[in-house]
């Protein structure tokens, strides 16, 4: 049985929630977003605007309040644990000639100019509304909310993330993202003068930071690191700590990060739910469908992808299992590729070898997303 489309429900207001809205609600169609948080998340951190994640935003009609919110840049910069240059990585124009080729934006900048446009385009946002299951009957779905309440759709996107129990409960078969031995600390601090573009430093073993400028007095750096077998010491301590080990420029940091600085602690993920990402009426997209280190800031492009690609299908395709079989073709082999290169990176710095090439592998994402999704 067909199913035309023109009821969507949204399940989670993270990135891949918010950009599916507003695909959605771009395409016409009536959309509702459920979150179950009562307000906007406002992590302490930066997100990498990177070549093919700022295309994706320009197609969803917000890459000029991108580019106003955050700081572009071309290019990155990579030293050693000394100071030394060793190379520069290579970011490429694919917006188009308006658009720089990426920019570095705070995550808040980046969630609120996706939901301000979700909202003028008529996405309804229900926060602190907890979607707990998700029934079909007779080609006809509905997402059952906390409290006994439910809402109509004829596709439910599913934006929760790899961890939420709705993905469990829609895909009771799929495998759990393997946890790697990886942590990221990330935060934000005073832009250093002379940061006009992003730096990739390296420091003691399995260790690199990444600093990207994000405003024009406004940085936000990322470190990684080996799993502590015990955290004796608080999320700024480590960062304080670690960033001794680093090239002076990266060590001089360490001033800004007293106990009570703001900074979040994840741990690195990697795995890719198994085919089909859709099941009944719900379609996985993000981390639920995808879930990557967060290396070379293919975590959140490869979001927007699935909201570029959902957008084209919406007003191309006439039913919802045409739509399915569609963003199949077009997402899971590019996701693909795109999961070994990143997970690649992650195991590089857990354990470096002898032929690994950072700008090697950078050259190998760029020939893999240098086309729209």
């Amino acid at each position: 049985m067909t199913q035309r489309l023109a009821r969507i429900c949204v399940v989670g207001a993270g990135l891949a929630g918010l950009a599916c809205a507003l695909a959605a609600a771009g395409r016409g169609l009536q959309v509702q977003l459920f979150d179950e948080a009562e307000q906007p998340c406002s992590a302490p951190a930066h997100i990498e605007v990177v070549p093919n994640m700022l295309r994706g935003l320009v197609a969803l009609g917000v890459g000029d309040e991108c580019v106003r919110a955050g700081f572009a840049y071309r290019g990155i910069d990579v030293i050693d644990r000394h100071g030394r240059h060793l190379h520069e990585l290579v970011t490429e124009h694919l917006a188009g000639a308006r658009y720089p080729a990426a920019l570095g934006i705070r995550h808040a900048d980046l969630h609120q100019v996706l939901e301000r446009a979700a909202l003028r385009r008529g996405v309804a946002l229900r926060r602190g509304s907890r979607v707990h299951a998700v029934h079909e009957r007779e080609g006809a779905a509905a997402v059952e909310l906390a409290g006994g309440k439910s809402a109509p759709a004829d596709l439910v996107v599913l934006a929760a993330g790899a961890g939420s129990a709705l993905r469990a409960a829609c895909f009771p078969h799929a495998r759990a993202a393997s946890v790697l031995d990886q942590a990221w600390w990330y935060a934000l601090l005073p832009r250093p003068v002379d940061l006009d573009r992003p730096l990739v430093a390296f420091g003691s073993a399995g260790q690199r930071a990444v600093l990207v400028p994000v405003r024009h007095d406004l940085a936000g750096i990322a470190l990684t690191g080996p799993m502590p077998v015990q955290q004796r010491l608080s999320p700024a301590g480590h960062l304080r700590e670690a960033l001794a080990s680093f090239a002076p420029r990266l060590r001089t940091l360490s001033a800004h990060f007293g106990e009570g600085t703001p900074v979040v602690r994840r741990t690195a993920r990697s795995g890719l739910l198994d085919l089909p990402w859709h099941h009944g009426a719900v379609l996985a997209v993000g981390d639920g469908a995808h879930a990557f280190p967060p290396h070379f800031g293919q975590a959140a492009a490869q979001a927007i992808e699935d909201a570029q690609v959902l957008a084209d299908l919406l007003g191309a395709v006439p039913d919802r299992q045409t739509l399915f079989e569609a963003f199949q073709r077009r997402r899971a082999e590019r996701v693909r590729l795109v999961h070994d290169i990143t997970t690649t990176a992650a195991r590089w710095d857990l354990k470096p070898e002898g032929d690994a090439d950072l700008s090697l592998l950078m050259d190998r994402l760029m020939r893999t997303v240098a086309q729209p999704a």
